[in-house]
């Protein structure tokens, strides 16, 4: 069995993946509103929450058009931790 880590723009990365090509994806994207790493048009500095949820949606869609149809998506999802002062 062959493992592969991908490294890049999320979207980019999966718009040139072929269809039904892999087995399992695990994310956890910036929150949103949180943190600022510093790239440009990054996940998470939306203008809304609404704004926020589309682009996930568009990145999604195409984790789901990757995915074999056995595959698997684990997704961590959040707003900040307890008592991180956040």
């Amino acid at each position: 069995m062959t493992y592969k880590f991908i490294e890049g723009d999320s979207l980019t990365v999966l718009k040139s993946m072929d269809s039904e090509s892999i087995d399992c994806c695990v994310t956890s994207p910036p929150y949103w509103g949180l943190r600022d790493y510093g790239i440009k048009e990054q996940i998470g500095l939306e203008k809304t929450p609404e704004e926020y949820v589309e682009k996930l949606t568009e990145i999604f869609n195409e984790v789901k058009r990757v995915l074999k149809k056995e595959g698997t998506f684990w997704l961590n999802l959040g707003d900040s931790y307890f008592g991180s002062n956040c």
